[in-house]
């Protein structure tokens, strides 16, 4: 989860969906965008939390916002990415300027979205914007990944037997076997 924050509004939700990420099976960190300036995983999934300031990314985020405007579609190309941005209907010209500019650099030079782009408004029913948001998330994150969602599994990384049999065995032995699988085999990592 990466975040650009100056009143820790985004940094709170990166963490907690760190958090969460973490009882779903997903390994994950949090770090502010400027400590990935240059340097975006292509394997896992990114998630980006932001604001705009004014039309400004926060202090946190002025690196990688300037290095995304440059970088090279090599740089970026294979990257699987969410955003969710911040911001305040109020301020029309510059209402998720940052988060909307991030998003655009990343889809143009090659990476891959795997979610819309979320936009919560802090003059607008906020909280529900943020948890369908997320809901969605959860859901487009397996998908983009290639896992399949009832049971954790890769898609093609087993044979169509084992899968049934997986899925005949009943919730809560599929559900563990998820965790350990997810944890222990595929090591997704989300930041």
């Amino acid at each position: 989860m990466l975040y650009g924050s100056n009143l820790g509004t985004a940094e709170g939700l990166a963490r907690e969906l760190a958090h969460l990420a973490q009882e779903r099976g997903f390994n994950s960190k949090v770090a502010p965008l400027k400590d990935y300036v240059g340097k975006l995983p292509k394997e896992g999934a990114v998630l980006i939390l932001t604001s705009s300031y004014n039309g400004k990314p926060p202090a946190n985020a002025k690196a990688f916002v300037q290095w995304i405007e440059t970088a090279k579609p090599e740089e970026i190309e294979g990257v699987h990415y969410a955003i969710l941005g911040y911001g305040d209907h109020n301020w029309a010209e510059t209402y998720q300027h940052i988060p909307r500019f991030i998003d655009q650099q990343l889809s143009a030079k090659g990476a891959l979205r795997l979610t819309p782009l979320g936009e919560r408004d802090a003059s607008g029913n906020f909280e529900h914007q943020e948890k369908q948001w997320i809901e969605q998330l959860w859901l487009d994150l397996l998908k983009g990944l290639g896992i399949d969602r009832r049971t954790g599994l890769k898609h093609m990384s087993i044979g169509n037997q084992q899968k049934e049999q997986l899925q005949r065995q009943g919730n809560q032995q599929v559900q563990e076997h998820v965790q350990e699988h997810v944890q222990e085999h595929l090591k997704i990592d989300i930041f």
